[in-house]
């Protein structure tokens, strides 16, 4: 990818074929690798690239946004386990007009919200949860641990 963000950008901004292309199962799409390297700028193109190719359907199942790497985690998920609070903002939206992106579950069954615990994000979590509060935002994982228990076990063997 390196010194290839040019073409990228390009193709997404004329082609909505390449936003749920994976660069490789493990990375996901070139919209994962910016948020996971941390690209805020590329980040906020790339997600108004395909707003302009989705319009009001950037919610349905086979949005952009929702494509997922290897894990399950869609873009979403990695900025709330990153601790971008800036590009969950992108993400999401200025006025959380995105906002059902929250609810999303990896294949752990984790929802961006319950990776900004896991992680130990505070502040991630506290704007997240801010966002979602009029949403019915699972709690929950695949094994039954709750985001509570999460914040306990972070507190008690995690970042201080």
């Amino acid at each position: 990818m390196e010194g290839r963000w040019d073409f990228i950008l390009t193709a997404y901004k004329n082609d909505s074929h390449y936003h749920k292309i994976k660069i490789n199962e493990s990375r996901g799409t070139a919209l994962h690798v910016a948020v996971n390297d941390g690209k805020v700028e590329l980040v906020n193109t790339l997600v108004g690239a395909i707003l302009n190719h989705e319009g009001m359907d950037v919610l349905r199942d086979d949005s952009a946004l929702k494509t997922t790497n290897e894990r399950g985690d869609t873009p979403l998920h990695l900025a709330a386990s990153r601790g971008f609070i800036d590009m969950c903002k992108c993400i999401i939206g200025k006025h959380g007009e995105r906002k059902e992106l929250i609810k999303v579950k990896n294949n752990k069954g984790e929802t961006p919200l319950f990776r900004a615990v896991a992680t130990y994000h505070k502040k991630t979590f506290v704007y997240l949860y801010h966002a979602s509060k009029d949403l019915d935002v699972s709690l929950t994982n695949n094994e039954g641990d709750t985001i509570l228990h999460r914040a306990i076990w972070g507190e008690l063997f995690g970042k201080q």
